[in-house]
């Protein structure tokens, strides 16, 4: 039996979860044995069934994580906090009990590739005159105030396209492997750390 099996809405969000997950030191954990596999209808696959996805694998795995993006789950009309307790009810009531958590990220899964602007700059090989930040503010992509780009996904092809590069999931792995969490603030990110630290923290 493993540790943990992870559902992810798509290729970009497992491979972040698989560089997450091998930094559990970063994260405050022990070293854990798991999977991260992809429900082949996305997001609105994880939002509706990840209950049914999951069943099969009861006997297989301590805890279970589904994780989605809040854009494009199809339940727009709720909060993120809605649709995470929807679905834990239904992980809940199909076998898992208090073993699954739901992290529905708002509004995707490209709002963690901004938590750290000097790893997200390194990646990207950013060359610009201007540092990246500031870049996104003349183009309107970011607030002068703001902490993140109000579309983060838009940003980040914005930026792509800048230093002529092509939209690939790696780029989301590469910046999970290198960035710093200490000032992410991203509450779903928070929710992920705290349900792995009280499944998995190392003891004090």
């Amino acid at each position: 039996m493993k540790d943990l099996i992870v559902l992810a809405a798509d290729k970009s969000v497992q491979l972040v979860m698989q560089s997450l997950l091998g930094r559990p030191a970063d994260l405050g954990v022990r070293a854990i044995s798991f999977d991260a596999v992809v429900h082949v209808r996305r997001d609105p696959g994880v939002c509706l069934d990840a209950h049914n996805f999951l069943r099969p694998l009861l006997r297989g795995y301590d805890t279970a994580v589904a994780i989605c993006d809040w854009h494009g789950c199809g339940q727009e009309a709720r909060s993120r906090q809605e649709i995470e307790s929807r679905i834990e009810e239904n992980l809940f009531a199909n076998g898992w009990g208090d073993r699954a958590a739901a992290i529905v990220i708002d509004p995707e899964i490209e709002n963690w590739i901004w938590g750290d602007w000097r790893a997200t700059s390194r990646i990207l090989n950013w060359r610009g005159d201007q540092d990246l930040r500031q870049w996104l503010i003349e183009k309107s992509l970011l607030g002068p105030s703001d902490a993140k780009p109000h579309d983060p996904k838009g940003a980040f092809k914005s930026a792509l396209r800048c230093v002529d590069k092509r939209w690939s999931s790696a780029f989301h792995q590469q910046i999970a492997t290198e960035a710093r969490f200490e000032g992410c603030i991203d509450a779903a990110f928070l929710k992920l750390r705290s349900v792995l630290h009280g499944w998995f923290g190392l003891a004090e």
